[in-house]
């Protein structure tokens, strides 16, 4: 695989920088996971630690040279890190609740897919516009989607941070990328609130054309920085350009779709049962 990726972080104007971001490699494949700990509630910071934490180590345990069904495994890893969540929680002195958006992007064979709770986001940009995006788990995304919001009123809107999911809360639905074939010069950024929420789409793409990946990136996250005026977030972000032929459809995965963890589990229940019944005839 031909590539090049980056990732960054910045504390902003907070007491303390609650993001986390992680990228792990291997000759055929590349994870990048971020989350943006929830500062309302104790344990952020250890909920998006756990999330790249957990998500890396699944990652490294595969042991086949390609990841056969690619979104489940998304899917597995980051309902795991929910779990241990909620498992650790109540057992800190004094208890807390550990919680954090999260996005997920496995590149391989010259595809993507990626799967997202919460508002921190996955863009896909090729030659310079934005072709896809993640959609925030909140009300004022939805309403901007459907058109009733314009992009601007949704970007200044009072409650465009209200999540309705997040990890370590109520269990939550994950959302699923289909297969996306990646082509050469396509870039893929994930980033959290503190960096969207002040670059515009049109303009990001400008900071990722940089010679230097890592330079453009970290370029991105101190404009991001700066343009809220002494009161910045966390701004953290990943990043990845796409430097092979174009990727060949492998048919992992061909619609996107939401997942329940008990569908998730329940799911799993049914497969191991089939199993054990073809072998047992």
């Amino acid at each position: 695989m031909k590539y090049v990726c980056a990732h960054g972080s910045r504390q902003g104007d907070r007491k303390s920088n609650q993001d986390r971001v992680a990228i792990a490699e291997r000759e055929n494949a590349v994870l990048m996971v971020l989350g943006d700990g929830l500062g309302g509630y104790s344990g952020g910071e250890l909920a998006a630690e756990t999330l790249c934490r957990l998500a890396v180590r699944a990652f490294r345990a595969v042991k086949a040279p390609v990841i056969a069904d690619p979104t489940n495994f998304l899917a597995m890893t980051i309902f795991q890190a929910h779990h241990a969540m909620k498992q650790m929680g109540p057992r800190m002195q004094p208890p807390i609740k550990p919680r954090t958006t999260c996005v997920v992007c496995l590149v391989q064979e010259g595809c993507a897919y990626w799967a997202h709770v919460g508002d921190s986001r996955l863009y896909h940009f090729r030659q310079g516009r934005l072709i896809n995006r993640t959609r925030d788990d909140t009300d004022v995304d939805m309403l901007r989607e459907r058109g009733i919001l314009s992009e601007k009123e949704a970007v200044a809107h009072p409650d465009k941070s209200r999540l309705l999911r997040c990890l370590g809360s109520a269990d939550p639905v994950v959302t699923l990328s289909a297969e996306t074939v990646l082509k050469a010069g396509d870039t893929l950024l994930l980033c959290s609130d503190g960096a969207w929420e002040t670059l515009h789409k049109e303009e990001m793409p400008r900071f990722l054309a940089h010679p230097v990946l890592e330079a453009g990136l970290a370029d991105l996250l101190a404009a991001a920085e700066a343009r809220h005026h002494g009161h910045s977030d966390n701004v953290t972000a990943a990043a990845l350009r796409w430097q092979g032929g174009e990727g060949r459809a492998a048919g992992r995965a061909p619609t996107g779709r939401s997942l329940t963890a008990r569908a998730f589990w329940e799911k799993g229940q049914k497969l191991a049962l089939a199993s054990r019944t073809k072998q047992e005839l």
